[in-house]
Order: C-alpha cells, then sequence, then structure tokens
C-alpha cells in the first residue's frame, strides 16, 4: 500500500495541476499546516501564501495562492484556489512593484483606499516573490 497522497489544485481559468506527494504545506487561517497520508478529514480555507507541495521524488515546488479552499482526505488533497501560480512562472520584478504599490497604498492611505484590499494585495505580492524564490515556509 502506498502512502502517498494525490494533490490536486484547481482554479478559475487554469488547468487542474495534479501530483503524487509525501507532503503538502498550506497556509490556513489558523497558520501554516501540513498534510501526509493518513490525515484527519478536514475542510479549511486558504488565505494568500505558499502551498509547498513536496513530492514523491523529494522535489519541492511552490506556488503562490490569493487564498481559496482545501478539503482534506486521508489519501488525498483538493485545493479550491482563488488563483494560484507556480514560483517558476512568477515575474518577480512585477511582484515587486505590485508589493510597493500596496505597501504605499497602506502607509498613505487615500479616503477611498480599501484598507483590506490593500492588505490582500500586498500579501499577494508577498506570495507571489517567496513562490519565485522558492521559499516561505
Amino acid at each position: 500500500m502506498s502512502e502517498t497522497i494525490r494533490v490536486e489544485i484547481c482554479a478559475p481559468e487554469r488547468l487542474k495541476l495534479e501530483f503524487e506527494a509525501d507532503e503538502v504545506l498550506c497556509p490556513g487561517e489558523d497558520g501554516i499546516f501540513s498534510v501526509r497520508y493518513g490525515h484527519t478529514l478536514l475542510l479549511t480555507s486558504l488565505l494568500p501564501g505558499i502551498i509547498l507541495i513536496k513530492d514523491t521524488k523529494g522535489e519541492e515546488h511552490f506556488y503562490a495562492t490569493s487564498g481559496g479552499f482545501a478539503e482534506i482526505e486521508p489519501d488525498r488533497v483538493l485545493i479550491l484556489a482563488d488563483t494560484y501560480e507556480a514560483g517558476t512562472d512568477v515575474d518577480e520584478e512585477r511582484a515587486k512593484q505590485a508589493e510597493e504599490r500596496a505597501q504605499i497604498r497602506l502607509r498613505k492611505p487615500e479616503s477611498e483606499t480599501d484598507m483590506r484590499r490593500a492588505e490582500l494585495s500586498l500579501y499577494k505580492a508577498m506570495a507571489r516573490i517567496k513562490a519565485a524564490r522558492r521559499g516561505g515556509y
């Protein structure tokens, strides 16, 4: 019997990704959580951050996500992401510019600034940068 987990990542207008993995780390609302084979059933929301998949070959795959949901079963992880982007696909310079814009909006808000949206923009940009650098945990 194989002690790996099937990982599926889905997002609107993106191809579904599928992996066989030894471990998955996700940015949950209560903090980063790890999933391995045999995990208890869980349905949780995800915050903007990094999804790290450690595949069966020992390779690490980093994905920036803007949030979503994860359904965990003992042998399967289904991630329904608002968006996701492989770290290898991130334009790091563009992500840095988005981070700077979000920081400016938060430091010097104007009357029409939606602070929650500015915070989320900052977190998304930071996740993209970390995914590009293959780090974050």
